[in-house]
C-alpha cells in the first residue's frame, strides 16, 4: 500500500496536525488554532483543518486523494451525532482513504498504551475517562460535569465551600482563605465572593494550584478536599472498568492533562485509590504528544499494531 497518513489532536485552543508515512514515521506536522466545534462552529474546524492538512501534504509532495487514512481526535466530539456530522464536513478536505472522527480522550489513550486496550484518566479544567477491553468493547464517561468529577473545576468549587463554610462557622478553618484572599487581593470573605457574584472577579483552573500550597503548608481541609477529588476521579476509572469487565484484569491506565501533569498531591491519592478498585491497573503517564495517539489509531485500522 501507498500513501501517508494523517493524525490530528484537536483542542479547545490548539490543534496538532502530522502526516506521517505507513510505519508510522513522522513526514511533517504543525500546529495550529483550536477545532472544538462547540466553540468554533463545524465549518470553521473544516476549513482550519483543510488549511493545515493540505499545506503539509504540499510540503512532503502527496495529494490528499492519497492518503491511506486519517484518523481526526477532537474536543467536543461528545455523541454520534458529532462524530457523524464532523465527518461529513472533513470530507470536503478530499482526502483518500477512510476519515476517522473520534473523541480526544481516545487518541490520549492509544498515545500512553503498549496495546490497543486499556483505560485514560484525563484530569485538566474538566475529565473525561475512557477505555477499551481487549474485545474492542469500548465505553467513555459524558464529561458532562453530572455525576462525575470535572478536574480542576471541582477543586476551585472545592476550594469556594470550604472558604465559604469557614466564614459562615460552618466548616474548619483553613489556609485557603488567606491564600484565596491574596491571590484576589481582597480583604475579606465577603468582599471575594461579592466580587465573584457580581461579575468584578472571575476564578478558574488557575486558581487549582492554591490546594496543592495549602497542603504543603499543612492544611487538613486542603488535604481533605485533594482527596475527596482524587478518589471520586479514581471512582470514574472503576466505573469504567466495571463496565468493560476489566477491574480484575492488567491494564495500562494513562493518566494525562494538567492536573495529573502538576498536582503531585493529586497523584498521591490518585493511585492508591485506584489500586484499591483495579489491583492489576499499571498507571502510565502521558509522556507523548496525543496526536501520536492518532497516528497509532490509524496503524492499528491498516493492521501495524506497534508499541
Amino acid at each position: 500500500m501507498s500513501g501517508v497518513l494523517v493524525g490530528v489532536d484537536g483542542g479547545g485552543t490548539k490543534t496538532d496536525v502530522v502526516v506521517t508515512d505507513l510505519t508510522g514515521r513522522e513526514l511533517a506536522g504543525t500546529t495550529t488554532s483550536g477545532t472544538n466545534h462547540e466553540n468554533v462552529g463545524v465549518q470553521a474546524v473544516a476549513d482550519t483543518l483543510q488549511a493545515a492538512i493540505t499545506g503539509l501534504l504540499d510540503d512532503v509532495g502527496v495529494p490528499p486523494a492519497e492518503v491511506a487514512m486519517s484518523v481526526f481526535g477532537l474536543a467536543g466530539a461528545d455523541w454520534d451525532s458529532d462524530e457523524r456530522t464532523l465527518t461529513a464536513a472533513l470530507g470536503q478536505i478530499g482526502l483518500g482513504g477512510v476519515i476517522r472522527v473520534v473523541n480526544d480522550s481516545a487518541i490520549a489513550l492509544r498515545a500512553g498504551c503498549s496495546a490497543p486496550w486499556g483505560i485514560v484518566s484525563s484530569v485538566g479544567t474538566g475529565t473525561v475517562t475512557a477505555g477499551v477491553n481487549r474485545s474492542g468493547e469500548r465505553f467513555r464517561t459524558m464529561a458532562i460535569g453530572w455525576g462525575e468529577p470535572s478536574g480542576s473545576g471541582s477543586m476551585v468549587t472545592a476550594v469556594l465551600h470550604a472558604v465559604a463554610a469557614e466564614y459562615h462557622g460552618t466548616g474548619p478553618a483553613t489556609l485557603l482563605t488567606p491564600l484565596l484572599l491574596d491571590d484576589f487581593g481582597v480583604p475579606s470573605v465577603p468582599a471575594l465572593f461579592e466580587a465573584l457574584t457580581r461579575g468584578g472577579a472571575a476564578i478558574g483552573a488557575g486558581h487549582a494550584p492554591l490546594l496543592d500550597r495549602a497542603v504543603e503548608a499543612g492544611d487538613t481541609v486542603a488535604a481533605g478536599v485533594l482527596a475527596r477529588v482524587a478518589q471520586r476521579h479514581a471512582d470514574m476509572v472503576a466505573g469504567v472498568a466495571c463496565r468493560l469487565g476489566m477491574q480484575h484484569d492488567e491494564f495500562e491506565l494513562v493518566m494525562s492533562g494538567g492536573v495529573h501533569r502538576s498536582s503531585g498531591r493529586f497523584g498521591e491519592e490518585f493511585g492508591p485509590a485506584v489500586l484499591r478498585h483495579c489491583p492489576n491497573a499499571v498507571l502510565v503517564p502521558l509522556l507523548v504528544p496525543p496526536v501520536r495517539g492518532a497516528v497509532q489509531l490509524a496503524l492499528d485500522a491498516l493492521g501495524e499494531v506497534r508499541p
